[in-house]
């Protein structure tokens, strides 16, 4: 199948060019990246010479610009093949170095104005954001590893480009937008999950002074040590932070206290006129519904996918990762084993007291034999 895209140079000039295998990745958090094949024909050869440094394209099912990040053409005969990859747009953030220093406690807004300054970019926040503080400033560094390094842990945000505007959220996605279905839309689900990391408890130091003590100190229990007890993680050290709150809420996202978990289906069915596809909603970031033929049913959260906007005839992938670990969720878990357990204690007792009632009333009418040339005689009486 062949689609069309089109190409355009850093100096202007625009083409379409015919291609096919168009796959889009994208992952929480990261920017969107996009592969592509075409045959250098008559009708490609200008997008053939446009073929360079800072040449991006537009796909125009979903809207979205891509700078080329590596060609590699090969010789079929009297035509060369082009293999292609991109990366989304957003990586233009990269294209600036910010020189200037912000100082003490910042607004998210006053440090998003700062990276994106005299660029192309603009941004929203969707939320409300906590003001944070810095001791060593911020700053002083590529814009990009700014936004996604530092300002993306510091504030605790999520985030996605829409060409040059930035998306900024608490949370992306949406509770509640997909089901999916062991024997009906989806085959063969299965999970493994780690506890090897979990840890319950942190402490945390700030910039230490002179004197040898910390202009900072926290420290933070997980209310999952309910559940798994106190496991104490190594304790954080971090001349950024003079603030204990903000040294609180660094420490809390550096601690992992649930299990990792990692979910994979055979195959699943995303496409229209799919089972649930009027309901199935597979964007970034939204959880729903994961349920087996044994009755396990979990909230699972989409972290990546990778799709064909030009082949509908090609099965998306759809990749699903941890959704927040729900205490409550496991506590019922833990009550329901018990009740389970219990329940067939119960069954064993009665069974045990049944076999017991059946020996005693079979015992009077059994034949007593022994052993004689390896066969069971009975007694003579």
């Amino acid at each position: 199948m062949s689609n069309v895209i089109y190409i355009k140079q850093a100096i202007g000039d625009e083409t379409p060019c015919r291609v096919y295998n168009l796959a889009v990745t994208e992952t929480l958090n990261e920017l969107s990246t996009l592969s592509f094949n075409f045959d250098a024909t008559v009708h490609n050869g200008v997008a053939a010479q446009m073929m360079s440094p800072q040449s991006r394209v537009f796909i125009p099912e979903i809207a979205q610009w891509f700078r080329l990040t590596n060609v590699n053409p090969t010789s079929l005969g009297n035509v060369r093949s082009y293999q292609v990859s991109a990366v989304h747009v957003g990586t233009d953030l990269h294209d600036k170095y910010v020189e200037t220093k912000l100082t003490g406690t910042q607004s998210l807004d006053n440090c998003m104005k700062l990276i994106t300054a005299d660029t192309a970019f603009e941004y929203i926040i969707h939320d409300e954001f906590s003001n944070y503080s810095f001791s060593d400033g911020f700053g002083g560094d590529y814009a990009d590893s700014l936004f996604m390094n530092n300002l993306k842990e510091d504030f605790g945000f999520e985030f996605y480009f829409d060409n040059w505007k930035i998306h900024i959220y608490k949370s992306l996605g949406q509770s509640d937008q997909f089901v999916f279905v062991d024997g009906y839309n989806a085959s063969k689900i299965a999970w493994t999950e780690d506890y090897s990391n979990i840890r319950t408890k942190i402490k945390g130091l700030g910039k230490q002074n002179d004197d040898g003590t910390y202009s900072a100190t926290a420290e933070y229990t997980s209310p999952n040590a309910e559940i798994w007890g106190i496991k104490q993680s190594a304790t954080v050290q971090d001349d950024r932070f003079t603030d204990n709150n903000s040294l609180t809420d660094y420490i809390k996202n550096q601690l992992q206290d649930y299990p990792i978990i990692q979910y994979t289906m055979e195959r699943a069915e995303f496409e229209h006129g799919a089972k649930f596809s009027d309901i199935n909603d597979v964007k970034i970031g939204n959880s729903g519904l994961l349920k087996d033929r044994l009755g396990v049913e979990v909230d699972i959260r989409i972290v990546g996918k990778t799709y064909y906007p030009q082949d509908s005839k090609q099965t998306d992938t759809v990749t699903f990762g941890n959704k927040t670990f729900d205490f409550f969720r496991n506590m019922a878990a833990q009550k329901n084993a018990r009740v389970a357990n219990t329940n067939l204690s119960e069954k064993i007792d009665t069974i045990n007291q049944n076999v017991d009632d059946l020996i005693k009333s079979q015992v009077k009418n059994w034949t007593v034999g022994h052993v004689v040339n390896s066969e069971v005689k009975s007694d003579d009486k």
